[in-house]
């Protein structure tokens, strides 16, 4: 990442590896220009202005991964144009592309990421994002920790999504999907707290309506300087048109970071689920979860991670 020509011109190209099987794949791969009065335009590929905790790195969460609520409904990583407006105290972003490949949008789901131009999905795909700075700085919203000492801040985010599938992804053709989330960033000066909600509709022709939905609250409690406790709870109805009575994740996360310097942290945590992931439920692997047999509930799961950043 970097400049070119003037400050006011920036790019950023990085790849990363997939889980399963190793794969380097292009994530960000983007040129944006900044214009006066706070206006920035921003081309290529990124990720659309849906979910906040998707937005935020993911050396910069709370947890050893984003919750599974995210993992469900996150807009990964789209191609497009974005335009920007940021103030004191709100910004805005307005994005149109390819498609959004969330499994929250069901069969009118596409990931444009890395895919020929001709080959697009969507009749239309939109997405944007308002976000409302309540107090502090607007830098601190990059995380979701709140180390002792810092400043005080408060933000408040909504989002708005909607795109139709065209010919190029078969039998869901015509699919129309529309979703709206809304969260909520409290810093506290060695606390945090962070809740968010969301929401779909995807109208497959020929088929019921579906409307899957989810709520995550986590926070975090600085106990040292450099340890930092955390709790989060989700629930989420996948809504498929069977099994509905099974198709839920209900469960929690707790455990700790230990920031070991400003470079290098360890995270480990344990999830449970009191509901069941058989057939109709989301698995998701960043969870460390596997499917269960029909029947079965109560799923634990425990992971750690020791993270550099450099």
């Amino acid at each position: 990442s970097g400049n070119v020509f003037d400050k006011s011109w920036t790019y950023k190209v990085k790849a990363g590896f997939t889980r399963l099987g190793g794969i380097s794949r292009l994530e960000d791969a983007f040129v944006q220009k900044k214009l006066e009065n706070g206006i920035a335009i921003k081309v290529g590929q990124f990720k659309a202005p849906w979910m906040r905790e998707e937005l935020v790195s993911s050396s910069k969460q709370l947890t050893v991964e984003r919750s599974i609520v995210n993992e469900y409904f996150n807009q990964g990583y789209s191609q497009g144009i974005q335009v920007g407006y940021e103030a004191d105290d709100f910004r805005v972003s307005a994005w149109t592309g390819d498609g959004i490949g969330s499994r929250g949008f069901g069969p009118g789901r596409t990931n444009s990421q890395n895919t020929d131009w001709d080959r697009t999905s969507t009749n239309y795909s939109f997405a944007g994002r308002a976000e409302f700075k309540l107090a502090g700085e607007w830098s601190q919203f990059k995380d979701f920790s709140s180390v002792r000492g810092s400043d005080a801040g408060m933000m408040a985010g909504v989002a708005a999504v909607t795109q139709r599938a065209n010919q190029n992804i078969g039998v869901a053709e015509g699919t129309k999907v529309y979703g709206v989330t809304g969260d909520f960033t409290w810093d506290l000066s060695g606390a945090s707290l962070f809740v968010s909600g969301v929401w779909t509709n995807v109208d497959e022709p020929g088929s019921q309506s579906t409307n899957p939905w989810g709520v995550t609250i986590q926070g975090g409690y600085f106990v040292t300087e450099t340890v930092e406790a955390f709790a989060r709870y989700e629930y989420m109805d996948y809504d498929p048109p069977t099994s509905s009575d099974i198709a839920r994740f209900d469960g929690f996360t707790v455990g700790g970071n230990w920031f070991i310097n400003t470079r290098v942290k360890f995270t480990a945590d344990f999830t449970y689920n009191f509901a069941s992931l058989a057939t109709g439920a989301f698995v998701a692997n960043s969870a460390g979860f596997r499917v269960d047999e029909p029947g079965q509930d109560g799923q634990w799961a425990v992971r750690a991670q020791l993270q550099l950043l450099f």
